[in-house]
């Protein structure tokens, strides 16, 4: 399968929002197995963030929320 270097947002243990970092994710969905879709650049905003993340949509309709993508690189 792919890899791919997104941008997701970083949360504490409260789920607070404390910033963004780059991470190197295995594209396949972690419920099916599939190929996920394109990763898009989309402006992100909260708690006094502001920065660019990557969302994207599967082709197999499951939803893939980051803490569930499977990094396999070390976060920068």
């Amino acid at each position: 399968m792919k890899v791919k270097k997104i941008t997701i947002p970083v949360r504490d243990s409260n789920g607070f929002m404390v910033g963004f970092k780059e991470v190197d994710v295995l594209w396949q969905c972690p419920d099916c197995g599939g190929e996920m879709g394109n990763p898009q650049p989309a402006q992100h905003v909260e708690d006094g963030f502001f920065g660019q993340i990557h969302t994207w949509e599967n082709p197999c309709g499951h939803v893939t929320h980051y803490k569930n993508l499977q990094i396999v690189g070390a976060a920068k």
